[in-house]
């Protein structure tokens, strides 16, 4: 996706898998991150919704045009992948929302699902590109997946300092 990106913002020297180096090393950074984030706020949902709004805060950023040289554009990678390395502690509290006798089976299968959506969301961008153009077709899809998550995470229960040893009824 960087590669329609830049060029919207200028940027015509980019190289895809020097952003993909800073976004995965924003990952790494951002998991141990929300990890001392949740404990130092006792809630998890509290830790997701400051990192999912840390993400916006790029995301807005980089939509306005900030990123003008290639720099500055993988710094936002990097920035975005801080943003979303909550991603281990999403399926942490997606798993302690079930008792131990489908913890496991939900623990690979909330992931999977999240990723299957990139498809959909794929879709949805090319569909609203040829109309609005690539910026218009994030912001559109970014409102609606954004959206959903913060929804997500506060309507979904706490699990910091929860007993886990339940067994669903199934």
């Amino acid at each position: 996706m960087g590669n329609q990106f830049a060029p919207v913002f200028g940027i015509v020297n980019f190289k895809p898998g020097e952003a993909i180096m800073w976004a995965y090393l924003g990952i790494s950074i951002g998991d141990f991150a929300s990890g001392f984030i949740s404990q130092a706020l006792h809630s998890r949902k509290k830790a997701i919704l400051y990192m999912l709004a840390f993400t916006l805060v790029g995301v807005v950023l980089l939509l306005l045009g900030v990123a003008t040289t290639e720099d500055s554009y993988y710094f936002f990678c990097a920035w975005l992948g801080l943003g979303t390395g909550y991603w281990a502690m999403f399926v942490t509290v997606a798993a302690e929302q079930f008792g131990t006798n489908i913890r496991s089976t939900v623990t690979s299968t909330v992931p999977n699902m999240v990723r299957g959506l990139l498809a959909v969301m794929l879709i949805g961008f090319d569909y609203f590109k040829a109309d609005y153009g690539v910026i218009v077709s994030v912001i559109i899809i970014g409102i609606i997946a954004f959206g959903l998550s913060i929804y997500s995470t506060f309507t979904i229960s706490e699990t910091h300092q929860k007993d886990l040893d339940f067994v669903e009824n199934v």
